[in-house]
C-alpha cells in the first residue's frame, strides 16, 4: 500500500518548484518521504494568443500548445527527484481574459502589477481546491518573492484556505534581497534554512535543466544556470549550501 502524501508543494508554474524547492525535495525522497507537486497555472490554451504570450512563446522555442510541452518538461524535472507530478488544468496569467475576451495581463509590466478585479473568482477557487487537499500532508506555498501575479495570487488562495504553511521563497527572483525582503512585509517571519549536500544540488541542477524552454529568460546556458544555483545556495546559507524557507510567527 502507497505511502499517504506527507509533502505537497504548490508551483504557481510549470519550474517555479524545482527552482525553489528541488533540493529540499530531493532530500525528503531520499528519506523516504512521498511527496507531491501541484502546477496551478499548467492548463492549456482555451483562445487567441495575445503578442505579447506570441512573443514569449517564440522566446521558449515552442509552438501554440507550450503547455503541452511544459508540462513534459515538468513530468522529466520530477521525475529525476523522484516527486509526483499534478497539474491543475488553470491557464497561467499571460492566457487569462475576463469574461468579454479582453486579457487581463497583456504585458510584461502587468505581470508584476496589480491583481485584475477579474481574477476574483479564481481566487476563490484555488482556495477551495487548496482547502481540499489532504489534512496530514505539509503545504508548501510561494513567499510571492519578486512580485509575479500567479505566485501572489497562490499565496493569497492559500492563506484563505486557513492551512498551516510553509513559505518557500521563489528563485531566482530570490537572488535579490529586496525582493525577498518586500514579500515579507506586514508580518513577522522565521528563517528556516534547509541544508544540502553536493549530490542533492547536483540533483536539482539536472532537475532544473529539463525546462529547456525556460533557461534562456534567466541565463546564457546550462553552466550559468548550475553557476547561479550554487551561488544562491552559498549565500542564503551562509558559506554552506542550502535553501531558505520562511514560517509565520
Amino acid at each position: 500500500m502507497p505511502a499517504m502524501v506527507e509533502q505537497i508543494y504548490l508551483s504557481p508554474h510549470l519550474d517555479d518548484v524545482a527552482l525553489s524547492c528541488g533540493g529540499r525535495i530531493r532530500l525528503q525522497v531520499r528519506a523516504g518521504v512521498r511527496v507531491r507537486v501541484v502546477t496551478v497555472f499548467a492548463g492549456g490554451l482555451a483562445g487567441a494568443l495575445t503578442p505579447f504570450a506570441q512573443a514569449l512563446h517564440h522566446q521558449w522555442g515552442l509552438g501554440r500548445d507550450a503547455p503541452a510541452a511544459r508540462r513534459a518538461e515538468d513530468r522529466a524535472a520530477l521525475a529525476l527527484l523522484g516527486a509526483e507530478p499534478t497539474h491543475w488544468n488553470l491557464p497561467e496569467c499571460i492566457y487569462r481574459s475576463a469574461t468579454d475576451g479582453a486579457f487581463l495581463y497583456p504585458t510584461w509590466e502587468a505581470l508584476w502589477g496589480p491583481l485584475h478585479p477579474a481574477d476574483g473568482p479564481l481566487l476563490k477557487e484555488l482556495a477551495r481546491r487548496i482547502g481540499a487537499l489532504p489534512e496530514a500532508a505539509t503545504l508548501y506555498v510561494p513567499l510571492g518573492a519578486g512580485g509575479h501575479v500567479d505566485h501572489r495570487l497562490v499565496r493569497r488562495a492559500a492563506e484563505a484556505a486557513a492551512r498551516p504553511l510553509l513559505y518557500y521563497e521563489e528563485y531566482p527572483y530570490a537572488e535579490d534581497p529586496r525582493a525577498v525582503e518586500a514579500a515579507l512585509e506586514g508580518a513577522r517571519w522565521e528563517p528556516e534554512p534547509v541544508f544540502l549536500d553536493e549530490e542533492v544540488l547536483e540533483a536539482k541542477i539536472a532537475a532544473v535543466a529539463c525546462y529547456r524552454s525556460q533557461l534562456s529568460t534567466f541565463w546564457a546556458d546550462e553552466a550559468e544556470m548550475a553557476e547561479h544555483l550554487r551561488a544562491y545556495g552559498l549565500q542564503v546559507g551562509g558559506g554552506r549550501l542550502a535553501e531558505r524557507y520562511w514560517r509565520r510567527r
